[in-house]
């Protein structure tokens, strides 16, 4: 196994901006020539090769991909994009990480890794398991564990939709999960965060599983007995090679606190955890040595809540259906007049005005942060 590559990117703090790996483009061009579609001008424009999808070790922004899977769909008329790449996709893709998962010898341990080492395959990537679910997306009687994925890219509030590569993601997250679990796997529900322009029908035809829209996060919810899993075909000598590799590198390396703390935010914005002190306890921190060593970074808890929010709030009004009032319960206001004098701080409108305006932008799939300035 070659590591040097990967953990050469992990190192360079500047080429750790937002990039992800090429491979997460494989498929595309064969969608697109299916669909009747020359994929080159489209790539040329986003500056990304052929060539650079079929490499080993290639990076790019991942605002291109964003932006390039989006303007596809609305050139190529395909309201599914993102979920018929994902089929040209597999464990291989991941390289590193994907030989790193099939190193695991529980489902537990699969899952901890992709969580603390997804940034392998593209830096604002995260994956997050739930254990502790508390949802009315299935029966009460069911015990149900939660995988929840999303992309956090250090500058997003210039991409004003991400349906496309979240189908992507999450779509990839199930095929892998489902490969290495198999026969054991127990797909319960799908969560999208968006409303998808596809019929709900083709999303439940490719997981084989219900599906609800408009959630406040990407999620695959399973059946508990999962975490039993037991992978007897874990290679012993690949397992020690990644044990290694792993302690030298990664172990002590999982990304910056800010990225954690944002992160921890993410997964209980909605709730009242998403405080300073409920962060701090998570990240086995006390409340006032987490500001003091954001502070010594340059920022602070109330200002990586503040951007999340932004950020997310323009990506609600563009991808989802949702009312103001779900938008403000999903952000964590006590009360709408609160989202609304938030809002007018950030962008200098009221929540509608912002939405007539991105929505209108958005027909667009270009970055349009003159037009929100």
């Amino acid at each position: 196994m070659v590591y040097s590559d990967s953990l050469d990117f992990v190192n360079n703090k500047n080429a750790r901006q937002d990039m992800v790996h090429s491979s997460g483009l494989r498929g595309y061009v064969d969608v697109m020539q299916s669909l009747g579609m020359d994929p080159i001008p489209l790539l040329t424009k986003y500056e990304i090769y052929v060539t650079d999808i079929q490499a080993e070790n290639v990076w790019i922004k991942h605002q291109a991909l964003i932006q390039l899977l989006e303007e596809s769909s609305q050139k190529a008329n395909c309201a599914d994009l993102g979920l018929r790449i994902s089929s040209y996709q597999d464990i291989r893709v991941l390289g590193v990480l994907g030989q790193i998962l099939q190193s695991a010898s529980t489902f537990r341990e699969m899952i901890k890794f992709s969580s603390d080492l997804l940034f392998l395959h593209g830096s604002a990537l995260r994956l997050h398991m739930n254990e502790h679910v508390i949802t009315d997306l299935s029966d009460q009687n069911t015990e149900i564990i939660e995988i929840v994925f999303d992309i956090q890219l250090k500058n997003s509030e210039n991409i004003l939709s991400k349906r496309q590569v979240i189908d992507l993601g999450l779509a990839v997250c199930h095929r892998v999960i489902k490969y290495l679990s198999g026969e054991q796997y127990r797909l319960l529900k799908v969560a999208l965060p968006h409303h998808p322009i596809a019929p709900l029908n083709v999303y439940k035809r490719f997981f084989n599983a219900d599906v609800v829209v408009g959630q406040n996060r990407a999620a695959l919810y399973l059946h508990k007995s999962m975490l039993d899993i037991q992978f007897n075909s874990a290679d012993s000598g690949l397992r020690e090679i990644v044990d290694h590799y792993l302690e030298q590198s990664f172990r002590n390396n999982q990304g910056s606190l800010v990225e954690h703390v944002r992160h921890a935010i993410r997964i209980h914005l909605s709730s009242p955890k998403a405080n300073k002190v409920d962060v701090a306890n998570m990240l086995a921190m006390h409340p006032r040595s987490l500001q003091r060593k954001l502070n010594e970074l340059g920022t602070s808890f109330e200002e990586i809540k503040e951007k999340l929010r932004r950020e997310l709030l323009l990506q609600y009004l563009v991808d989802s259906k949702a009312t103001m009032s779900q938008i403000t319960s999903v952000l964590g206001f006590s009360e709408q007049s609160a989202l609304s004098r938030a809002c007018r701080n950030w962008f200098g409108m009221t929540p509608r005005e912002l939405k007539n305006r991105v929505t209108a932008a958005s027909a667009t799939p270009l970055i349009m942060s003159d037009k929100l300035n």
